[in-house]
């Protein structure tokens, strides 16, 4: 006779009230025992050869937050092509907002899929963008795949044709929806399991724990003790611990101060003037257009408070000024570089810096925010951190730049790095790098120079300027081995728990 505990007894009438086999989920549903119990039964009659327990891998889709917001409005595209139609076929983008009650960046992102979807058409007009559409769509795979969590909470994705597996991946990458392989187990009752009679399975009464009442009322005498196993795993602990990012971001933050600089910080509110004017960014380029910054509703205007500063930044612009340049040769308006944005660029922090640390040597960083509008994907975020940096000193030139660039990867394991000529109005020369991701490839993210006269200058500062806004962001992609910039603000408790501490 094989002796069987309460739990594995319990395991094996619930088998054979569905025909010898079943999956683990639905065999806790029709069992008394719930999850660990059920399972531990399971594994120790399956060590007895009276049931096999068969594993198979299959993965899942669920709706994230953003993609449930979806399930009753639609996709943002089709509110918006709806919104449109519903006005004659006609909309700017800031009609549409108050019509969908949708955000400012998810319709940025929602006029990517109208026009790739073909759905309308996109124009500039008074500084926006008007949309315009002339009849009514059918529903994409996407939607169609959305409509069906309605009904469930998962999707088996195996279960899918190869056409809705492509649609669904690209809900995934819209960062709507996650895919989650799970560990299906089905058991099995074995010949030698089915052939245990109704007396083979006789209940017993256990105890596992000695009390008072057992010896008391003297249960012991018509009990089984159950054996201590001392080799039996200990449950998980997950303690307390940072996010992996900001973990990552702190050993940024100490390798630079280990290496002699200080940090500094700046508003994330600025105006025209430190975040484009300063650094010698022409009044109409396109980086200062409304599609490319986010400006402030109110209050519009900031103060610049120092005029000595704002004249020769004028005077640059216009006609070079002392710097041996021409300037860019137009008349320089005082209101637009009064307009506050949202900081597009960490390069405004060193500029602040160096207007009040003008003697060499000066060695800061900065590792903060920005923000720009920008079609939200793997690898762009409308919201995002830089590390900015810079080094002053009489003998600083485009090789020092270069090493440290290189020296700042390895530093957190990354090898392959990669240098092309760049441009930025600010900086002459410029650099370009690239670091390899193990699995993306090339990706820009270390792009840096001098600081031109035009910027130093104004300043009044005669000595050469070595600059950086390295996209931390990507650098911890490739340090951390993760594929999409979303991952590094993540909510996911699993994913988190499987990262080891630094």
């Amino acid at each position: 006779m094989t002796d069987l505990r309460e739990n594995e007894r319990l395991a094996i009438l619930a088998l054979k009230k569905v025909d010898d086999h079943t999956d683990v989920e639905r065999l806790t549903q029709i069992s008394e025992l719930k999850g660990p119990a059920l399972m531990q039964a399971i594994f120790a009659l399956s060590e007895k050869r009276l049931v096999e327990l068969r594993e198979r891998n299959q993965s899942f889709a669920y709706l994230l937050e953003e993609g449930s917001s979806y399930l009753s409005k639609g996709l943002p595209e089709r509110q918006i092509l709806e919104a449109v139609l519903d006005k004659g076929g006609e909309l700017t983008t800031y009609d549409v907002g108050k019509h969908t009650g949708l955000d400012e960046s998810v319709i940025n992102m929602a006029l990517g899929w109208l026009k790739k979807k073909g759905w309308a058409t996109l124009t500039r007009r008074d500084g926006g963008i008007l949309i315009s559409a002339k009849r009514d769509q059918e529903q994409g795979l996407d939607e169609q795949l959305l409509i069906l969590f309605e009904k469930k909470n998962e999707l088996p994705i195996d279960d899918l044709t190869s056409e809705c597996r492509e649609a669904l991946n690209v809900l995934r990458k819209r960062n709507l929806l996650e895919v989650v392989e799970r560990t299906l187990r089905e058991a099995y009752l074995t010949e030698k399991g089915r052939s245990l009679s109704e007396k083979d399975l006789k209940g017993i009464r256990e105890i596992s724990a000695l009390t008072a009442d057992v010896l008391k009322y003297d249960l012991w005498k018509e009990a089984k003790f159950v054996p201590y196993d001392v080799k039996a795993e200990p449950p998980v602990v997950y303690p307390g611990k940072k996010h992996v990012y900001l973990e990552f971001l702190e050993d940024v933050r100490r390798f630079l101060i280990s290496m002699g600089f200080a940090e500094a910080e700046s508003s994330y509110i600025e105006t025209e003037f430190w975040n484009f004017d300063v650094l010698f960014q022409a009044q109409d380029h396109p980086a200062r257009e409304v599609h490319d910054s986010y400006a402030l509703k109110n209050p519009t205007k900031g103060r610049i408070s120092d005029r000595g500063l704002m004249r020769r930044v004028m005077w640059t612009h216009e006609n070079g000024w002392i710097t041996g340049s021409t300037g860019w040769r137009y008349k320089w308006n005082p209101e637009i570089a009064r307009r506050l944005i949202l900081r597009t660029q960490t390069t405004a922090t060193s500029i602040h810096y160096l207007s009040t640390h003008k003697r060499p040597p000066v060695k800061m960083f900065c590792i903060s925010r920005n923000f720009r509008p920008d079609f939200l994907d793997a690898t762009h975020s409308m919201e995002f951190y830089q590390c900015e940096g810079i080094v002053m000193g009489k003998d600083a030139n485009f090789r020092h730049l270069l090493g440290f660039l290189k020296e700042f990867s390895r530093a957190f394991g990354i090898d392959k790095v990669k240098f092309k000529p760049g441009y930025f109005p600010f900086t002459e020369p410029s650099v370009e790098g690239f670091v390899q991701h193990p699995r993306l490839g090339w990706i820009e993210c270390l792009p840096g120079g001098i600081f031109r006269p035009e910027v130093i200058k104004p300043l009044g500062l005669d000595c050469p300027v070595l600059a950086w806004g390295i996209g931390i962001d990507r650098i911890a992609m490739a340090s951390l081995g993760i594929d999409d910039i979303r991952e590094l603000f993540t909510k996911k408790l699993d994913w988190l728990r499987a990262k080891p501490l630094r």
